[in-house]
């Protein structure tokens, strides 16, 4: 009888193992380490193990099953209760998904900032190189792309911002960005309406009251970003290098018809 059963164990040991390989490719294309896979793909056969129990069962060495551990739990695929020693266990089916689902997400917007940063950084290196009958000017359409490429180019500041802004909404959108640069030292400039902005904001930032509408931006003296509101409430923009313009865009911060100290 104890053979029969041994036997058994082993034929639902196999059928597991092309799920596990489709289980193992998957959280690999997503971007775990190769630890980390082979640790929750042993992690799931079992209720509950330690981390030694880990070790014995993949071979990963002592000195690396807590780095991929680590990266589960971090990662919410696994969770851990303290003792010693520590017991983890994989979390339940539906949260697995929605762990993963998250972490796509989040790599989807990571990707998509990176490409306006680059495309925002690009835009006055190109300036130089092209010839002077060729476009000085480039559009943004839609609320949330007006808002992405904001934010690229506001990361992208390297000495001086100016923000002048009547739209409260796209403001508050752009407020963690705008602390991130004050934090790096990046001088500020900003003219809103009359509304609470962030108290570190507003003790680093020298800040007027706008008394026109529009919504301007202009980085590093070298990068104008004028905004515009269209009649069903979304957004477009148009963004510029041409010299003029720039001015043009800082000359509104000293003109008393748009900004009041």
């Amino acid at each position: 009888m104890s053979g029969a059963k041994v036997r058994a164990n082993a034929l639902l040991q196999e059928s597991f193992a092309p799920s596990l390989d489709r289980i193992g490719a998957t959280l690999r294309e997503l971007g775990l380490s190769g630890n980390a896979t082979t640790a929750f793909c042993a992690l799931v056969r079992l209720p509950q193990a330690t981390a030694g129990d880990l070790v014995g069962k993949t071979g990963i060495p002592d000195s690396k099953i807590y780095y991929a551990l680590g990266e589960l739990v971090e990662k919410g695929l696994v969770e851990v209760q303290p003792g010693k020693p520590k017991i983890y266990r994989v979390v339940p089916a539906g949260e697995v998904e929605l762990r993963l689902s998250h972490l796509i997400q989040a790599d989807y917007e990571r990707r998509k900032a990176a490409t306006v940063r680059v495309a925002s950084l690009l835009e006055p290196l190109r300036a130089g190189t092209v010839a002077p009958v060729a476009e000085i000017a480039y559009i943004v359409k839609g609320f949330t792309n007006v808002v992405t490429r904001a934010k690229a180019l506001i990361a992208s500041a390297r000495k001086d911002i100016v923000l002048l802004t009547s739209d409260e909404p796209l403001f508050r959108q752009l407020e963690d960005e705008l602390m991130r640069i004050v934090r790096r030292r990046i001088r500020l400039r900003i003219a809103v309406p009359e509304i609470g902005i962030p108290r570190e904001l507003a003790k680093v930032a020298e800040v007027r009251s706008i008394v026109c509408s529009c919504v301007l931006l202009v980085v590093d003296g070298q990068q104008v970003f004028t905004v515009s509101r269209t009649t069903d409430g979304d957004a477009y923009a148009i963004t510029s290098t041409d010299p003029t313009l720039v001015r043009l865009g800082l000359d509104f911060w000293e003109s008393p018809r748009c900004c009041m100290t």
